[in-house]
């Protein structure tokens, strides 16, 4: 009878998660359409996440700072955690020697105090993410050594705005792509938190569930360098986006079961501090599980991320 009570008091502990102690977020729309596009989440999985992925709108450093102020305004109304990727670069033709040398210090001191003022001040910054590809104004390759640099500008400025207690996650995408992500790393004191984008696809022709996990595994920058990475400087991990789906162009995994249990024992193996599925149908990458369109997929996360039935009050072993 006693394992029994050991039982029930570490269930009476772990609400949430039989998968991880990972805390699980969700990606359902920017700003206020997440806000209204999350309680089908929650009805489909049967919980709240315990935070929220968003975007600062990178369109231009006006619209960072409205976007900044407006997600963070949807958001407040629901009491959300919110993990906000925020853009080292609007598009346009501003430069990583620009931020470097300082002229955009203010900006991201502003977007700073915003947070600041609407509750956010320890939120989890994903400052510049997918640095490591070249989809983005701040692509790392472009000029490793002053992107470095600006990095750390930015982290500075916007720890040294009163009230401030961000944490800073530091997020490549999955694979080498077109740097080495570990060829810009900012340094210990200006990282909390080590990130990676996980996507279920593969261009090397491999097709089975297993064959594709392994190659996520073991790949230049894949799961394996990202722990070990991580490990080797003492920090925690993340998740911020991952997802099982389809790509127009035909590499994505689609319905894979094998992905997401093999990708929730790897997060609740790990020292992950958060992880965000990607229920959403972006152009690039669908990954929705919640409508219905995955159906294996889902009920597997489902039945791993649901929450985990409290025993009732006054139980004795």
């Amino acid at each position: 009878m006693r394992v029994v009570s050991l039982l029930l008091i570490l269930l009476s502990v772990l609400p949430y998660g039989r998968a991880s102690a990972a805390s699980i977020g969700v990606y359902e729309g920017a700003g206020c359409t997440g806000v209204t596009a999350l309680s089908n989440f929650v009805g489909w999985l049967g919980r709240q996440p315990d935070q929220v992925l968003d975007f600062v709108a990178s369109d231009s450093w006006q619209a960072m700072a409205d976007g900044a102020n407006w997600s963070a305004n949807c958001w407040r109304a629901t009491n959300a955690k919110v993990v906000f990727s925020v853009p080292m670069l609007p598009a346009g033709a501003n430069t990583l020697a620009e931020g470097a040398a300082g002229k955009f210090d203010d900006k991201f001191k502003q977007l700073a105090t915003t947070l600041v003022n609407q509750g956010y001040g320890n939120a989890i910054i994903r400052l510049g993410w997918e640095f490591n590809g070249g989809w983005y104004p701040w692509a790392a390759a472009k000029d490793p050594t002053n992107w470095v640099i600006y990095w750390r500008r930015i982290v500075t400025a916007m720890r040294g705005v009163q009230g401030a207690a961000f944490r800073f996650d530091w997020c490549p995408a999955q694979g080498q792509q077109q740097i080495a992500a570990d060829k810009v790393y900012p340094g210990d004191s200006y990282v909390d938190i080590i990130g990676q984008d996980v996507y279920n696809q593969s261009w090397s022709g491999v097709t089975a569930p297993a064959d594709r996990w392994n190659e996520l595994l073991t790949q230049k920058y894949g799961l394996q360098w990202h722990r070990s990475f991580a490990s080797a400087h003492n920090k925690p991990t993340s998740f911020p986006e991952w997802a099982t789906g389809t790509r127009p162009d035909g590499h994505g995994g689609g319905d894979d079961p094998y992905f997401v249990t093999q990708m929730a024992s790897w997060i609740g193996q790990s020292t992950a501090v958060y992880h965000n599925y990607w229920d959403y149908p972006a152009s690039d990458y669908n990954g929705k599980l919640s409508d219905g369109s995955k159906p294996l997929s889902g009920s597997t996360f489902r039945q791993l991320f649901k929450p985990v039935p409290r025993p009732p009050s006054g139980v004795r072993g």
